[in-house]
């Protein structure tokens, strides 16, 4: 799947293009819906962020939220996470798990964009100092054991997956 150097980099670059995407979204904008029962520019800057903290709390061990039951978590990790890693992209829409879903009513475009990227470096950098103490992988509240990279390969699949839904981007 990649080093975590790579994967790193690539995180950079996959928050770098979600921000200048959500930043370019006009104020007017960025709590409206693109569709009846869609989420807003805010809502899905607000929900990438979400991501990035769970990952960060499960790598540092503060994640105290929903978790699935250990005996389902090599399943979906089998069926639901390799397959993403493997394409590279999320299959068919889903609901987001709810510890991912965005509040009604999001904070303004500057306050998410700053979250969004603080969360990714706080990330990237705690996972670089993991890897140097020897850590390879975590346990994962969905997904079981989880090595470090797929860890955050998962987050830079699922910010590029978003970028698409903001204004103006198709790709």
């Amino acid at each position: 799947m990649g080093d975590l150097e790579t994967v790193t980099s690539d995180s950079r670059q996959a928050v770098g293009e979600f921000l200048t995407a959500a930043r370019a979204v006009p104020g007017s904008a960025w709590t409206r819906p693109s569709a009846p029962g869609k989420w807003s520019p805010g809502q899905v800057t607000e929900h990438v962020a979400l991501g990035y903290e769970l990952s960060h709390a499960v790598l540092r061990q503060t994640y105290t939220g929903w978790s699935l039951p250990r005996l389902l978590r090599p399943l979906l990790r089998r069926f639901g996470l390799r397959p993403i890693l493997r394409r590279g992209a999320f299959g068919k829409p889903g609901r987001a798990p709810e510890p991912l879903r965005p509040g009604v009513s999001p904070a303004p475009q500057d306050a998410l964009t700053a979250r969004l990227q603080a969360c990714s470096a706080a990330l990237e950098a705690d996972l670089a100092a993991a890897a140097r103490t020897g850590q390879t992988a975590v346990d994962h509240p969905f997904f079981g054991r989880l090595p470090l990279v797929d860890l955050l390969r998962l987050q830079v699949i699922h910010a590029r997956h978003h970028r698409r839904q903001l204004p103006g981007m198709t790709g």
